[in-house]
C-alpha cells in the first residue's frame, strides 16, 4: 500500500457542519441588515483564510474589528452544535482505514480546544494519533499545521494521504506534497472542487471504495 498516513479536514469533511457554518454567518448579516446567504451561494464563496468569506458577503472589513466579527461567528456556531453531526459514514470509514494499519491524523482551520471537545464529543479521539489545529477562532491558512506535522512524525510526504472539502485543503496538500482527495458534500461545490484537478467524490464510502475497496 503506497499510503501509511490519512491527515483529515475536520469540518465538513468529517464533520456535517455546513448548513450550521452558513446559518452562523446569515445571523451576522440579518443583524447587519444585510440579507440572507443561501447554503448553495455560501458554498461557492467559502475560503480560507476564512476572511474573504467575510468580504465575498458583503462586510465592510474598513469598519468591522476582524477579532470581534470572528468571536461573534463562533458563538453563533457554538449555538447550532444541537443541529451538528459527523458525516453518516464517517466512523465505518475510520475503523476501516485502522483495521488496514493506517494512522490517521487531522490537521484543521478550527482552534484546537473546540476542535478537541468536538472530537471527543462524537467518541473519534480513538482513531487519531495527531490531532492539529489553529491557536484561534480566526480560520486562517492551516499550511503552517500540516508542516508541523510533518516535523512531528518525520513521514515523507508521498506517504500522506490528505482528506479534505475545500479548495484551501487542496492547496495545504500541494504545499506539504500529499496526495490529496476531495469530498463534495461539504463546505465547497463540487464544480469548484473539481476546478483543482484533484480526484472529487460524492463522499467517503464512494472514496474509501474507490481507493481502498479492492485491496487485500
Amino acid at each position: 500500500m503506497k499510503y501509511k498516513h490519512i491527515v483529515w479536514d475536520w469540518n465538513g469533511t468529517l464533520l456535517n457542519d455546513a448548513e450550521a457554518c452558513a446559518r452562523a454567518v446569515n445571523e451576522m448579516l440579518e443583524k447587519r441588515g444585510m440579507g440572507l446567504l443561501p447554503l448553495e451561494t455560501y458554498r461557492e464563496i467559502i475560503e480560507f483564510p476564512v476572511i474573504n468569506l467575510y468580504y465575498e458577503a458583503g462586510f465592510d472589513m474598513e469598519k468591522e474589528d476582524y477579532e470581534s466579527i470572528c468571536q461573534e461567528y463562533i458563538q453563533n456556531y457554538i449555538r447550532q452544535a444541537p443541529s451538528i453531526n459527523i458525516h453518516t459514514d464517517v466512523r465505518d470509514i475510520l475503523k476501516k482505514l485502522k483495521d488496514r494499519g493506517l494512522s490517521q491524523h487531522i490537521v484543521s482551520a478550527s482552534e484546537l480546544g473546540l476542535l478537541r471537545r468536538q472530537v471527543e464529543h462524537y467518541g473519534l479521539m480513538e482513531y487519531f494519533t495527531h490531532i492539529l489545529g489553529q491557536k484561534d477562532n480566526q480560520a486562517d491558512s492551516k499550511v503552517h499545521l500540516a508542516m508541523k506535522f510533518l516535523d512531528i512524525t518525520h513521514c515523507c510526504p508521498e506517504e500522506v494521504l490528505f482528506i479534505g472539502d475545500t479548495l484551501h485543503d487542496h492547496e495545504v496538500a500541494g504545499e506539504a506534497g500529499f496526495d490529496c482527495c476531495l469530498v463534495a458534500n461539504g463546505h465547497c461545490s463540487r464544480s469548484r472542487l473539481e476546478s483543482t484537478g484533484a480526484p472529487v467524490f460524492d463522499n467517503l464510502t464512494v472514496l474509501y471504495q474507490t481507493l481502498f475497496g479492492q485491496e487485500k
